[in-house]
């Protein structure tokens, strides 16, 4: 099964332990918006990243879908 990447972005800067929240994900800061670039399971896991936004009271600003990944392309997330 192809998995989805995605981009999450909430208001304002994410600290290092801010960052830590969101394992096997990179975070870019730009104008006051972190986006959590992540690879997406399934609609749980989605649904579980979107809570984690909440639960830590940040501001979703925007979830966006930006590709189907083959299972070749998850060498960035998964590692060696």
């Amino acid at each position: 099964m192809a998995q989805l990447a995605y981009e999450l972005s909430f208001k304002g800067a994410a600290s290092d332990t801010l960052a830590a929240a969101f394992d096997n994900a990179i975070l870019t800061t730009r104008h006051g918006v972190t986006t959590v670039h992540a690879v997406i399971r399934d609609q749980a896991d989605l649904q579980g990243r979107i809570a984690r936004i909440h639960a830590l009271g940040l501001e979703l600003l925007e979830v966006r879908l930006v590709a189907e990944l083959a299972s070749d392309d998850l060498a960035w997330i998964d590692g060696p």
